[in-house]
């Protein structure tokens, strides 16, 4: 059944509505919507039923790879992200041209830079900026920044949607180490620029995010175990910490743990580029602003911009 424009107008669907709707369309999964949505699946089955009901068509198929828009979820795709633009659009300009000092700001950033990079600096930026609370998701997921997914993103490449302003704050260098206690245990390889035969090896799961590492590792498997795959730094670096086997893991951090060891080698896997990255929208307000200048601050005092780590 096709979508009925003058139905659809008549009852004049509401922006609150197609956000479910968008929701659904983009994750084909009523538990997956729900958590994006913040409210359970039972609220979006609902809300979906509701809306069927005012634009008299189905919307989505029921099918064993999720809901998938029929002809009419389709159109109203169409017309849902056009409001959705707009929409945000006006939130962005109006947020943005906010002079306060206080309320929320969402930043998206890898577990890793958040654990080891920021957490210890927060109390001192609450003590600054008393009125900001700070929300920070840990994900290796590039969010969308114009549909406000985040404020502000760090990412370890850089960012190629439109209407950002992005700036590189850091570079991160990474190296072979192992724990002491492995090193008793299993030695160290002979020539670990060449291969890694005989010893353990904690590889990236993530192969879309860690191309380069894992492909850097590869070319010299031969004859060794993956004893791990992680798709978190934190849990390679942890694993590697108490012994497991030999990681690739950034100096700016491996290098202040004493009960880890680098293992030298003549090349290493291309320098990852730390990205802040704000929507254009956004650059003048102003706990935004503040956020920013604290992120970078902090992250290039750990890690100077255009320096080995």
């Amino acid at each position: 059944m096709q979508l009925d424009p003058a139905e659809a107008t008549r009852h004049m669907l509401n922006w609150d509505d197609l956000r479910f709707f968008l929701a659904l369309h983009r994750n084909s999964n009523l538990a997956r919507a729900a958590a994006e949505l913040k409210v359970n699946a039972t609220t979006v089955g609902r809300r979906l039923s509701t809306l069927e009901e005012q634009v008299g068509a189905r919307l989505f198929d029921r099918t064993p790879d999720g809901y998938l828009p029929t002809s009419a979820g389709v159109e109203l795709v169409q017309h849902a992200e056009r409001m959705e633009a707009e929409a945000l659009g006006a939130e962005r300009r109006l947020s943005g041209a906010d002079t306060r000092l206080e309320g929320s700001v969402r930043v998206s950033v890898t577990e890793m830079l958040a654990t080891r990079f920021i957490a210890s600096h927060l109390r001192a930026f609450q003590a600054k900026h008393p009125g900001i609370t700070l929300e920070l998701t840990c994900t290796q997921r590039s969010v969308n920044l114009t549909r406000r997914e985040a404020d502000v993103a760090l990412r370890l490449s850089r960012p190629k949607e439109d209407n950002v302003i992005t700036k590189r704050i850091a570079q991160i260098d990474l190296s072979l180490y192992a724990a002491g206690v492995y090193s008793l245990d299993c030695g160290i390889p002979e020539d670990a620029e060449k291969s890694l035969r005989g010893h353990r090896v904690l590889m990236f799961a993530d192969s879309r995010a860690f191309n380069v590492e894992n492909q850097w590792l590869e070319e010299r498997l031969d004859g060794a175990t993956i004893a791990f795959r992680s798709d978190s730094v934190s849990s390679i670096y942890a694993a590697a910490s108490c012994g497991l086997g030999i990681a690739l893991l950034p100096r700016s951090v491996a290098e202040r743990d004493s009960t880890l060891v680098r293992i030298r080698t003549e090349t290493s896997p291309t320098p990852r580029e730390v990205w802040q990255t704000i929507h254009a929208d956004m650059r003048n307000n102003a706990r935004v602003r503040a956020v920013t200048e604290f992120l970078a601050g902090v992250v290039a005092a750990r890690v100077p911009s255009g320096a080995p780590c």
